[in-house]
């Protein structure tokens, strides 16, 4: 970890796409500070620019102009495999869509986290990778299931699952796209939990979201609109 004290750091960030014979403004001048160990979530109605905004912060996507900074080192300049070397060692993603694979164990679905390189603290040896999985798993408190398949788990579990992919590599940051989209409201307050226990655990936690009861759980709540976040 840099000494910089955000962990993101946002700075006129404004992304546009081609749209015919003109240009589309999807964000416009987004200025954005996370701090390490900050909890945030980004609310906004559809086509408000929350899937833009998340692929820049996981660095899926670059801005059009302005500056996004991770842990204090510019991106800007990085080239596509330095990108994914950063992203790889330092953010992890939860989907409402928990993208397990039917035919594989819950400990494969999580061992898939390593298939994306070697980089920052990650386990090298396959002994290593091995228990790093069961002890994430263990942590999101699916210990003994890790034999089981997702068609066996309910909705709330398969999250967990997701989740425990999502740590799984130590990341830094873990960014998740409406996480309880797909859960009920009991196993959606059992999916928070977890997430804030990550959190005072020391994890930065952004979570983008169109659920005002999702937002209130966080310690901070921006929302964005037109393209700006309030």
């Amino acid at each position: 970890m840099s000494g910089a004290k955000n962990l993101i750091e946002l700075r006129g960030v404004t992304r546009s796409f081609d749209a015919g014979a003109r240009s589309l403004e999807v964000l416009r001048g987004v200025d954005l500070q996370v701090e390490h160990g900050d909890f945030v979530a980004i609310t906004g109605s559809s086509g408000a620019g929350k899937s833009t905004m998340l692929n820049i912060l996981g660095l899926l996507d670059r801005p059009t102009s302005g500056e996004y900074l991770f842990d204090g080192r510019a991106t800007a300049g990085l080239g596509d495999r330095e990108r994914s070397a950063v992203r790889g060692a330092g953010v992890g993603f939860v989907f409402q869509s928990f993208h397990l694979l039917s035919a594989r164990t819950v400990r494969e679905n999580v061992l898939l986290a390593f298939v994306y390189g070697e980089t920052g603290e990650r386990p090298s040896s396959t002994g290593e990778r091995r228990a790093s999985a069961e002890e994430a798993l263990h942590r999101v408190g699916l210990g003994s299931r890790l034999d089981a398949h997702p068609g066996t788990l309910s909705g709330g579990e398969r999250q967990r699952v997701a989740i425990a992919r999502a740590i799984c590599t130590r990341p830094r940051l873990l960014l998740a796209d409406e996480p309880t989209g797909n859960l009920d409201r009991r196993n959606s307050d059992a999916v928070l939990d977890l997430i804030e226990e990550l959190n005072a655990g020391g994890l930065t936690v952004v979570v983008i979201t169109h659920d005002e009861a999702v937002a209130r759980r966080a310690r901070r709540h921006r929302v964005l609109e037109g393209g700006r976040l309030s």
